[in-house]
This record gives structure tokens, sequence and C-alpha cells, in this order.
């Protein structure tokens, strides 16, 4: 499954985590091209934005990682949560009271690395959690004890990706997980069980190619695995974990289908899977875990391209829907048994997700993210609907923000599709003129992904700066539907790229644009979008800001994982046999075609994307006397996590884009 994703959060619906696993080790060591070195002139004028940039960034997140999403892990005794935060400058954990919002928080981790996920054991003794070095991705297990001390690594020995651990809830001692291979790591994935006091794991289960847990029974007998070759191709398997012996779950055999998210029910009865079922379709089937009769459904139908994710009480009475319909998120409350609507969980235009269930069932936590407030979370009764805050943390800065609208316009595409675009102007008065504006068109990484209305850091930076902000949801994009997001296939990249000439075309054409101040601005595939359209459209665009995006597909599929390789031959081609295609839709193949200038962004530790990617493009530019500017992380990976990275960022592609598109 595909692949370089870095937009955002995922929530359940989103690819599954095969996503992850990218860069095996590179073929050839390019030569490492340096970073732009400022002057004392650009210094001082980034100086200038630095107040709005910390205001924005230390209008923190509690919410940490587009990787494994942390939303509200509950104690069993439901008196304490466990969150991430961005509030001390990195991602890490915290524990909260339930009754206490506004109290400050308790560090459970802190810096100077990330962590990501974290869990009570089902005893309470300890917390486990996920932490890395550097941006690298070789996350490791980490336990400590439920007050803080003796903190010990898990899994030492371990050199690849650890997706987010699955604990069965009558087994305290166990632990379950899966892991992706890492640059040097091998290829595939692996499923191990492991002893939370500690031991080697032991190695369950192997596959080739890409895929990741699901759930795991109560008593840890069963789990179900992802095997996903591709974003609309997942086969879900029952593997029995003593055995190591595996069993196709849905869909049946010969039949494609996507696979969103799959659990069992509290009882282990039954598994619940939300799929597209290979078309236009958005369900979730209650099957029978021993025949896989299906026993109920949940057809959702407004709209019926969204995309399913599934929360399961443990106490066997309800069932949460999430519903990602590519540009908005809601949640429906379900009967466990029936699948029959009970109610929806009423929110506005936003993201929203759902978390964890407290052990006892009587609520479960929602994430809720919106265009002028940034992530943070609430607490649903899913009998009453309803939703109390489980933080108020002060943001000081927030409320002196100008203030930004949110809008979803639908643009023709040329061959009748519909383009979404997500649009975040600073607001006006009624009586204010239209004024015309210098304008960002932000692309989301993927390329099976999209853009919701939600807080983004940088939309709200530059929106506050004057700038409209615009995010296309081109076709390729999920939650639109299955053809959608096939839409952009092989050959059919060449009507993507005609999506971002129709998105630059309405965007001139709007009043609130300035059309001689478009740019162009995307991270990770949405950084290859970025090269894309400075190569086949470079006199629509007056500048690009590119972060660690691919420059070269050949190349870059040369250091990427076998598994995830062939992954990517059903969105790019096959290394071997579609070396034309490959070079056809590379931004090098016409990189003497770039005029505008541009700026690039880079993790030094980057795992998916390798540096090399940026540093080729950023000489290719140099060598022609195109402006371009160079930004490296060197302790970051696919990400700008750190505080102080995601300032340097935001504040020199301000004055960047100030430069290069003066009124």
């Amino acid at each position: 499954m595909l692949l370089i994703a870095c937009n955002g959060p995922p929530p359940a619906t989103k690819p599954i985590a095969a996503a992850a696993e990218l860069a095996a080790a590179p073929v050839s060591a390019p030569a490492v091209v340096e970073p732009t070195a400022l002057t004392d002139d650009q210094q001082r004028r980034d100086a200038a934005y630095e107040a709005l940039a910390r205001t924005v960034v230390d209008a923190y997140a509690n919410w940490i990682g587009w990787y494994s999403p942390l939303i509200a892990n509950w104690s069993p005794d439901g008196t304490q949560f466990l969150f991430g935060s961005l509030r001390d400058g990195t991602p890490q954990i915290y524990a909260g009271d339930p009754g206490r919002p506004a109290d400050p928080p308790r560090a459970i981790t802190s810096g100077p690395e990330r962590a990501s996920w974290a869990s009570f054991t089902r005893d309470g003794k300890h917390i486990l959690f996920l932490r890395d070095n550097q941006g690298d991705e070789n996350y490791h297990i980490w336990r400590i004890d439920a007050d803080g001390s003796s903190q010990i690594d898990l899994t030492p020995d371990e050199s690849q990706m650890i997706l987010e651990p699955m604990l069965p809830r009558e087994r305290p001692d166990m632990l379950v997980y899966s892991t992706l291979a890492l640059p040097g790591s091998g290829t595939g994935s692996r499923v191990l069980v492991q002893n939370i006091t500690g031991g080697p794991p032991r190695l369950v289960f192997s596959a080739p190619t890409s895929g990741s847990l699901g759930g795991v029974t109560p008593d840890g007998a069963r789990a179900l695995y992802f095997e996903a070759p591709a974003p609309h191709d997942t086969v879900l398997l029952e593997l029995e974990l003593a055995a190591g012996t595996s069993r196709r779950i849905y869909p049946p055999a010969g039949k494609l289908a996507a696979v969103h998210t799959a659990a069992y029910s509290a009882d282990g009865a039954r598994i619940l899977v939300t799929t597209d079922e290979g078309a236009e379709s958005s369900s979730l089937l209650a099957l029978d875990a021993r025949s896989g009769e299906e026993l109920a459904r949940y057809t959702h139908s407004s709209p019926p391209s969204a995309r399913l994710g599934v929360l399961v009480s443990p106490t066997g009475d309800h069932v949460i829907i999430n519903i990602d319909a590519g540009n908005h998120s809601a949640l429906r409350v379900l009967d466990a048994r029936t699948l029959a609507l009970v109610r929806p969980i009423e929110a506005p235009l936003a993201q929203v997700w759902s978390g964890a269930f407290r052990p006892d069932g009587k609520e479960f936590s929602v994430l809720i993210s919106r265009p002028d407030h940034p992530p943070d979370l609430f607490a649903v009764d899913p009998s009453r609907d309803d939703l109390r805050p489980l933080r108020d943390d002060p943001r000081p800065g927030l409320a002196g923000l100008p203030a930004v609208t949110a809008t979803i316009a639908e643009v023709p595409a040329h061959d009748g599709l519909t383009i979404p675009i997500n649009v975040y102007l600073p607001a006006t008065g009624p009586d204010q003129p239209v004024a015309r504006r210098p304008t960002l068109v932000m692309f989301h990484g993927g390329p099976a992904w999209s853009s919701e209305i939600r807080w983004d850091e940088f939309v709200r930076f530059f929106s506050a700066l004057g700038y409209a902000v615009l995010e296309p949801n081109v076709r390729g994009s999920t939650g639109f539907g299955r053809a959608y997001e096939m839409a952009d296939n092989r050959e059919k990249r060449a009507d993507w790229l005609k999506d971002l000439e129709t998105v630059n075309a309405w965007t001139r054409a709007q009043p609130w644009c300035d059309p001689a101040r478009v740019a162009v601005w995307g991270a990770s595939y949405g950084g290859y979008t970025t090269l894309m359209a400075l190569t086949r459209h470079p006199t629509s665009w007056r500048a690009g800001v590119d972060v660690f995006g691919v420059a070269d597909l050949k190349t870059f599929l040369r250091t990427t994982a076998p598994a995830v390789r062939n992954g990517l031959e059903v969105e790019f081609g096959n290394l071997e046999r579609d070396a034309a295609l490959l070079e056809e839709f590379s931004p090098m193949r016409d990189v003497d075609k770039i005029v505008a200038p541009l700026f690039v962004y880079a993790g030094q530790n980057d795992p998916r994307v390798p540096r090399s990617e940026s540093d080729m493009i950023v000489q290719a530019l140099r060598q022609r006397g195109i402006p371009v500017e160079y930004m490296v992380a060197l302790d970051e990976g696919h990400s700008f996590d750190r505080r102080e990275n995601k300032i340097e960022l935001l504040t020199r592609t301000a004055r960047f884009l100030a430069d290069a598109m003066p009124p």
C-alpha cells in the first residue's frame, strides 16, 4: 500500500499503515548537496515573522503522529487517560484526569526524541509507548511503570518499524505487534508475540508483502492481519497466534476490494469489516468469526463514497463508525448486534475521529480539529450523544489570530469529474471590498490520501499573513469513491496533470486571488505534485515549495523495499517493465523547464523519501541558476516535528514567498 504520505494524522479510515515501510538502502550514494546558508539580511527578515510563527505553533495540538494516532487511551479503572501533545515542542505522551480537564497533565515521556502511541497495560501497572530516533521510524516499544519510573526498552534488538501493539483484554502479560522493513532490515512484514515483562519476541507470521495487524481476540488466541499489496486491494487474514497459521477472511478469493479497518466484537465471535466491497460502496459487515457468514451490515449512503472505520465497545453494546468523506469526517453510533443506526454524533464541519472506549464502555474518546482551533480531546457517552472536553488548555495567542473562513468548492474537471477544493480565506466584514490576495495551493501527500477541513499550522500561519490557501483533493484522493481514488493510476496520471491545470485556472479566476501571485506547495507526494506542476505548467505558478518530494520515480523506486515497490506498481508502474512510463511522469525529465523560484525542505534521516531526492532537484536548479533555497533538518525524518524546525520552516518560507511573489 502506498507510500509516502505525510499530510497530517490518518484516522482509522485512512490507508492502512503499510504505507509506512519505505526506503531500502540506496543503490549508490549520491553527492550531498549543501543546504542554503542564509545571509544576515535573510535572517533579519525571517525574524520579522517569528512572533506569528511561534503563536501558531504554540497553539499546540493535543494529538501526535499521523503514523499511529493517539486519541486518549484510558486506564483500566477509567480515572486517567493517555494522550499525545505538542505542548513542549516535540511529540510526547501525557496523562490527564478526565474529571479535571483544566489541570496540567503529567508528562509520561520527555524529549529530545518524539514518542508515538501509548497505552496502559491491561493490569494498569505499566505504560507502553513507541519511540524512534531523530525521525528514523525505527520505533521501539518502551515500558515504564505507571508512576513514571523504571523505563525499559522491550525491543532493543529490533531494526524495523514497529507498528501499534495490540494488548489482549484478558492477557495482561501479552503483547502482539507487527513490523515493517526499514533500510537494510529485509523486506515484507512480520507479526510477533512478546511478554510484557521482557524477553525475546516469538515470530508467529511473516509475509513478503506489506501488511499490519488489525485486532486481537480478548484471549490473545487470534489476530486480524491486513495484507495490502495496493490501496484498493486488501486481504484480511485471521492468524492463529499459537500455531502461526493464517486463513482468508475477506474478500472471497478472486475478488478485489479495499478493506479499510477490521476489529473483533467484544466476545471475539464476530469480525467487523469496513470495505468498499470492490465497488462504490461504504459498508460495515459483521462476519461470523468461524464460518465467515455475513450476519449483519450497515451501509452508509451520505455520501456513498466515504471510507468507514470501526471502533467496538468492550461491553458489546455499541459500535462507532468513523465516516471519512475526504474533506470532512463524522461519527455514528450503531447497535453492536444489528448494526442499526442509534444516533449521529453532532459536530461542526471539521476533522472528527474516534479514539478508544473506556474499559467500562460508558464513554469513548474523540478528537475534533477545526480550522480555527487545534486538535483537542473530548469524551462521548454513546447512549446520550454527550460531548464533554477531556482537555481545557490555555492557548493565549489563539484568540489574537485573525479570523479565517473555510468552505468547500466543487470544480468541474476536464472529463466531467468534480474536484473538491478546501478554501481558507482571511475573514472580512460584510462591507469590505474583496481583496486580491497572494494564494497558496497546497497538495496533500499520499497519493491515496486526502485533505480534510481542519486546523493546519501552515494554513493558519499563511492565512494570518493575508494569503488565500487552497487544498485541492484532485483525482487519486481518498474518501470520494473507489473510481476517483484509482483515476490517477499509471497512464491516468496524465488526467491528474490536467487536474493540476484545472485547479490553477480556477484559482486564478477567483475574485479573491491575485492571479500574478499563485504558488504551489506540497509535502511528500504533495512535494512530487509541486515539482510536476512546476515542470509541466511552468508559467502558471509564480513559486513553489517542495517538502521532501520525489524528484525521480526511478531512483526513488530503486531505493524502496521490494514489498513497497510492488505496491507502487499500481500507481506508477513496474521499475523493470515500465521505465518509459516512470520517465514520463518524473519531474527530473523536465527539470530544465522549471523557471519559478523553489524552496526545498528535507529531513536528513528520512526513510521514506531519501534526502537524495531533494539534493537532486536542488543541484539541477542551482546548475541552471534558478533561484532555489534549501533547508535540511538534521534531526528529522519524514517530518517537521520539532518546534524550532517548524518555526524555521514557517518563517523561511514566508520570507521566500514574499520575495518570489512581490505585489
